[in-house]
């Protein structure tokens, strides 16, 4: 597998597509199988940075909440509208809804909140994909977020990845997926806005968010976690900050690596060494990235296989929850 030591190094403008340039690097030249037989080495590394946790006190209220599922009901609130933004195919305006879960009976009157991001590729999948996982946080004492985002049905991005594009194509092409990627970023950013701003109608600590994402939302979710200072023109509410202070990464990694800065929220990132979908060498290269800027980071690498995204976490959840669990606990200032 070709190495990515050299290649987050590359700081190209965007017209040019560093994003793109980044992923072709660490793409392999080896057929990438699925094994069902895996070799695990998990890492916990973190930096001597101060954790970047809220200073406010933690309100814990029920034995187990955060780390069990401690609330046998949820209730949800569907089609929440948080923005309208251009589409990115014809550029009329298009509404985004959100998915709200509480936990039912819950006492607790501000509640750390996770929203999730679906995958899909930039182009396909919806926020109805992550209804389990974001009843099974909500039950553990969470409110959690499931986001819509703008989606280009016709982007390449995966084949521009692999390097599948005719050469005259292919800077249209970059151009197209990195609009998608920023795209759902910025729509992203802007829901984050908009919980904040009905912090109080939802029972929200507005200072203790985190981010979850799988496949195209694990990528999402990294780079809301490192561009705080990119937080796009969506939505209503820009006046409220759209910084989180944990993400939790499911196949995901940054394809901007000079975006990744001292100060970033901390990280957990969960990934396969065969990923045919978002390259595991650019999985690592963002682990020492982050780390040499200070910036908090936990692992669970899985070799030998291929599985992907939330089918990997399906797969190990067993043992990702309760690490996810204490990570948040500790990132969000929950202990």
């Amino acid at each position: 597998m070709i190495s990515c030591d050299n290649v987050g190094m590359r700081s190209l403008p965007l017209a040019a597509f560093t994003v793109t340039l980044l992923l072709a690097g660490c793409s392999s030249d080896d057929p990438l199988a699925e094994t069902t037989d895996t070799n695990t080495i998990e890492t916990t590394t973190t930096s001597a940075t101060v954790e970047t946790s809220p200073s406010t006190a933690p309100v814990d209220a029920v034995e187990g909440r955060y780390f069990e599922h401690v609330f046998s009901d949820v209730t949800v609130s569907t089609d929440e509208v948080y923005a309208t933004a251009p589409d990115l195919v014809s550029g009329a305006d298009v509404t985004l809804h959100l998915d709200v879960y509480q936990p039912v009976d819950d006492t607790l009157a501000s509640r750390p909140t996770i929203v999730w991001v679906h995958g899909g590729g930039f182009k396909a999948g919806s926020k109805e994909i992550l209804r389990e996982v974001a009843t099974e946080w909500a039950r553990r004492g969470y409110v959690t977020v499931s986001v819509e985002y703008r989606l280009d049905r016709g982007n390449r991005c995966q084949d521009v990845q692999d390097l599948k594009i005719a050469d005259g194509e292919v800077e249209v092409e970059r151009l197209r997926c990195a609009a998608a990627i920023d795209a759902a970023q910025h729509d992203t950013q802007a829901a984050i806005r908009w919980l904040r701003a009905n912090a109080s109608e939802f029972g929200i600590d507005a200072e203790r968010i985190a981010i979850g994402g799988f496949s195209a939302g694990a990528v999402t979710a990294v780079n809301v976690a490192t561009q705080a200072d990119d937080p796009g023109d969506v939505g209503e509410h820009l006046d409220q900050p759209s910084d989180v202070s944990a993400a939790l990464v499911a196949s995901g990694c940054s394809f901007m690596p000079e975006e990744i800065t001292a100060g970033d929220a901390p990280m957990y990132l969960l990934a396969s060494e065969n990923d045919q979908a978002v390259p595991f060498t650019c999985t690592q290269a963002t682990e020492g990235l982050a780390l040499a800027q200070g910036i908090i980071v936990e692992t669970s690498y899985h070799l030998g296989e291929g599985t992907h995204a939330k089918a990997l976490y399906g797969k190990y959840q067993a043992e990702v929850d309760p690490e996810w669990a204490e990570f948040l606990v500790i990132h969000l200032g929950l202990s």
